[in-house]
């Protein structure tokens, strides 16, 4: 009956069919049969039912599923310096494998690199190096190894791949012969591709040590991205693409069950009992003004300032220099669109900070003149260009006196552009026991470089705290690993800068929210526009790097390239609806421009470019709709000192190279812990990330659950924002202090509800949590989701066994609990007994998804159901802001533009738990109908391609 299931379940599909059409088709010749065959269906059906396991209704997925192994190459080790691919063969490393990437443009134009970096090998390298990894085999039996390196037109990239159990080793060479046809567009581009090339191997059920090797010279450099072994005969993989791994099938089902049914489908049943009023904490108002949006000015704005009020433009602009004369003709004493409005504000670059803010200077007298103005000082790549005899106290006495409008330094890719000294850091990275030691290294060291600059700067000394608080922080790379702990460190706005080519936004907006709340602290958008190589830019002087020889094929910056303008208008809106307090653009002077050349004789007018006006359709909209704040009911709890980052440009914690402590830098289960709980959260992003990257679809993500998340750290004396999450999920390895551990003890009884996983929780606070004893491990490929009966196949993966006793089995495999829930006091405590949640493969147990999609269920006072991602912001007025952005129908590559596929649009339902008095959307300024439905109220909406929707709630009171 089990093997026969399948055929029933089709014959089931065909006759219940058959049965709903009789009454609209005629099947005169198939009546008198469905009757009887439709009773042989039920009886058959009924004797399977009787043979099956409890809860195994469904055998599709109770059908073992494929092992995969996916090995990122940057993973393996040792590493040693960089071999960034577009600086070949000017600065090489000789001896050892080393970091590859993120390439500038050939890796990009193929769609990027798995994760991020690869690694790479000299052609001429002349010594035997490898670096290898270690992983785990789920099962004995045939593999197939795939690797993804760079295959080089009309060269060999030789190299090997070794696998080694129980000292016996398999060896596979690769880079002898073409993998990519010779006359491919990219090769025939940059002489190179990325290409997949595959080998069997048979490998025994246990530990395993991958390595990648060369023994000599070459005729090309060796790349080599990612390596994947898999017992799936029927996996081939293309571009960047990752395997189906199984939490990823169980998201994906469902996604398309909602998106089948979504007035219909009942919410599933919640695991946390919400509050009915959904209030907004009070530390969670980080925003109560509109945001700032501040533009680079220099010499065309100073030299206005130089002229009488009335014969100049007054507010801080910055246009193409052939633009220049137009635009002061057509803007002289006339209205200025964008730069004018209230809430635009100019930006200084450090070298004139002694010139700018000195006695008597015209820009002091405008900042008096125009007193609710907010401006910014950059620190980029520059240092004060001091007069003879400058009186630095004097001009940092006049920055002072606007303090309150001084929104800070703005350090683009930098800490604080002040750097430890290198040696000293080195030791006291390699002297580190934990991750904890380094993070403190990191703080001491930074603290004293940021000190001594702004000491240098103001001519007096200043204390940890007052160089700290204007810093602000615009990281790209590598801003998770340091968001929360810069906070701690006492910046009073946490920054980052968002481009193209970094995926889910969300997430990383998650990081800086949390650490903006938990810190007390203001969130600042570094805008690029970049995207890989290239950024969008309208204009014909301000380019970065035209076609030059460091960057030997790389585009200048154009209107066709970067980003584009979908991007920026979705930046711009959830940064805004996230709390933003200022946005920095860091190009700035292409906001106007003159269609068809942007040169003087053009008979176009001098008027706002496509980018200008994006930004100031989002500044109108700053101004008219107060945006309340943010509701993200569920928080991740890391270690203050968790050192991840996706994106970063070495491999190891903090982005600093593994080498220098590797006991405490490579990155193992810990990483994998965070990046699965991540993956799940915001999936599908681990799906889109699997795309060649264009614009939209990396950043941008539908996420199942909605945009509803924060992240927040075990910081010491910062154990009060617990109390404002109703879920809290611990991710990755945590240290727990007394005081932490008491917390969350407190937390629980209080009436929230905390997620903990086996071997994730050290430290002293961990006595203070009721959590089970963990018993003898077992090893699982299936479990059983108890509250729906579900049975789920899974990848291998081992838990410790759990006494349930009086607790609540949320799932079970084979016969043993996989996750408890423990009710103490008001609240919840659930334990999962996968170690950190994960399988032998280091990806998530799709108990994880499980878990997330019952805790998530009831939170919000607003339901979603579409395929767009969505936010949920509180207004001061006590009305909701549902917030749609449509990720479909638009594909923008680094050079080039495609029209929007109009056919994307995406129809979405809402429903509120409350009677609805008034709606509109903003965008359009449209009245939104809602239905009653019971106590609920419904409404239903089309969200075009590539577009924005934001839908304004009044409550009945």
């Amino acid at each position: 009956a089990r093997a026969g299931l399948p055929a029933l379940q089709a014959a089931n599909l065909f006759f219940i069919t058959a049965l709903s059409c009789e009454p609209r088709l005629d099947f005169p010749n198939m009546k008198p049969l469905l009757s009887p065959l439709l009773r042989l269906v039920l009886a058959l059906n009924l004797v399977a039912l009787l043979c099956l396991p409890a809860h195994a209704a469904d055998t599709n997925q109770l059908t073992a599923l494929p092992h995969y192994i996916w090995l990122e190459a940057e993973l393996f080790w040792p590493l040693k310096g960089a071999n960034f691919s577009y600086q070949q063969p000017a600065i090489t490393t000789r001896g050892s494998w080393s970091v590859a990437g993120p390439g500038v443009a050939p890796e990009w134009t193929q769609g990027g690199e798995s994760e991020w970096m690869s690694i790479a090998a000299r052609a001429d390298e002349t010594n035997t190096i490898s670096v290898r990894r270690d992983c785990e085999i789920p099962a004995a039996g045939d593999y197939t190894l795939w690797v993804r390196y760079a295959d080089y037109r009309g060269k060999k990239e030789e190299f090997g791949v070794r696998v080694t159990q129980n000292g016996k080793s398999v060896e596979r060479p690769f880079g002898r012969a073409p993998v990519r046809d010779e006359l491919d567009p990219m090769k025939l581009l940059w002489d190179w591709a990325f290409g997949w090339d595959s080998a069997p191997v048979t490998l025994a059920k246990g530990p395993a040590t991958v390595e990648i090797f060369i023994t000599g010279p070459s005729e090309a450099r060796r790349q080599v991205d990612c390596v994947c072994l898999t017992t799936d005969k029927a996996y081939q993989p293309t571009g960047r693409s990752k395997p189906d791994f199984a939490a990823w099938r169980l998201l994906r089902a469902m996604q398309a069950s909602q998106l089948a049914r979504p007035n219909s489908q009942p919410p599933p049943t919640p695991l946390h009992a919400a509050k009915s009023t959904f209030d907004i904490p009070a530390a969670w108002r980080i925003a109560t003004n509109p945001p700032a949006f501040l533009w680079n000015v220099g010499p065309q704005w100073s030299d206005e300032l130089q002229k009488p009020a009335a014969e100049r433009i007054n507010h801080p602009f910055s246009v193409d220099a052939p633009l220049l004369k137009d635009f002061l003709a057509a803007h002289r004493g006339k209205e200025l669109p964008l730069y004018g409005h209230a809430l635009s504000g100019p930006v200084w670059h450090i070298p004139v900070y002694p010139t700018v803010f000195t006695n008597g200077s015209p820009f002091l007298a405008w900042l008096d003149a125009n007193p609710t103005k907010r401006f910014s000082i950059l620190l980029n790549y520059g240092e004060p260009a001091w007069p003879k005899d400058a009186d630095k106290v004097a001009v940092r006495a006049n920055l002072r006196r606007y303090a309150h409008r001084f929104v800070g330094y703005i350090a683009g890719e930098s800490i604080s552009y002040a750097y430890p000294k290198g040696p000293e850091l080195d030791a006291r990275i390699k002297a580190a026991k934990s991750r904890t030691a380094v993070l403190a290294a990191l703080r001491e060291l930074y603290t004293a470089a940021t000190v001594a600059k702004f000491t240098n700067y103001y001519g007096v000394p200043v204390t940890a705290e007052e160089a700290w608080a204007p810093v602000i922080s615009c990281l790209s790379a590598n801003m998770e690993a340091y968001a929360h702990a810069l906070a701690n460190w006492g910046v009073q706005r946490i920054g980052h800068e968002n481009t193209g080519n970094g995926p889910t936004l969300a997430r990383r907006l998650a990081f800086l929210r949390g650490a903006a709340r938990q810190f007390g602290a203001q969130l600042v958008n570094y805008q690029s526009c970049n995207l890989g190589d290239a950024a969008t830019m309208f204009s014909r002087e301000g380019f970065f790097y035209p076609a030059s020889s460091r960057y030997v094929l790389d585009n200048q910056y154009d209107l066709w390239a970067g980003a584009g303008h979908h991007w920026l208008l979705k930046d711009y809106l959830l940064w805004h609806l996230a709390g933003v307090d200022a946005f920095y653009n860091e190009q700035g002077l292409d906001m106007f421009w003159k269609p068809g050349g942007n040169s003087a004789g053009d008979d176009f007018p001098i008027q706002l470019s496509p980018k200008g006006k994006t930004a100031d359709a989002v500044q109108r909209l700053a101004a008219a709709h107060p945006r309340g704040t943010q509701f993200t009911p569920i928080a991740f709890l890391l270690d203050e000192a968790h050192g991840w980052s996706q994106e970063r440009f070495t491999p190891g914690s903090f982005a600093l190279d593994p080498e220098l402590n590797p006991a405490v830098l490579r990155p193992g289960r810990h990483e994998a812990a965070l990046r699965g709980w991540f993956d799940v959260a915001y999936y599908p992003a681990p799906e889109t990330q699997n795309e060649p990257a264009s614009a939209i679809r990396q950043g941008f993500v539908n996420g199942i659950f909605g945009d509803l998340f924060d992240v927040i750290v075990n910081a010491p004396k910062r154990t009060a924002i617990l109390a404002t999450y109703p879920v809290v999920i611990a991710a990755g390895e945590v240290t727990l202090t007394t005081e932490w551990g008491k917390a969350l003890n407190d937390y629980v009884r209080k009436g929230g509800t905390l997620v903990v996983s086996a071997d994730q929780l050290t430290g002293p606070g961990v006595k203070e949590l009721d959590l089970p004893a963990f018993g003898a491990e077992q090893e699982s490929s299936s479990l059983t989701w108890t509250l729906t009966g579900e049975s789920v196949a899974a990848q291998v993966f081992r838990h410790r066994e759990l006494k349930a006793g009086k607790d609540r089995v949320l799932a079970t495999a084979g016969q043993t609990p996989l996750a408890l829930a423990r009710k103490l006091g008001a609240g919840e405590l659930i334990v999962v007994g996968a170690p950190l949640g994960l399988g032998l493969d280091e990806r998530p147990v799709p108990v994880l998804a499980l878990l997330l999609r019952h805790l998530a269920s009831g939170l919000t006072p607003v339901r979603v159901a579409g395929d767009v991602e969505w936010t949920l912001n509180k207004l001061d007025d006590g009305g909701w802001l549902v917030s749609l952005f449509n990720n479909r129908g638009v594909i923008k590559p680094q050079h080039g533009m495609l029209p929007t596929d109009e056919r994307e649009a995406q129809r979405v339902t809402l429903r509120g738990a409350f009677a609805v008095t008034k709606s509109a959307e903003w965008m359009t300024g449209a009245e939104v109908r809602w239905q009653a439905e019971g106590k609920d109220s419904l409404t239903t909406l089309t969200v075009p391609a590539g577009a924005v929707r934001l839908v304004e709630i009044k409550p009945a009171k």
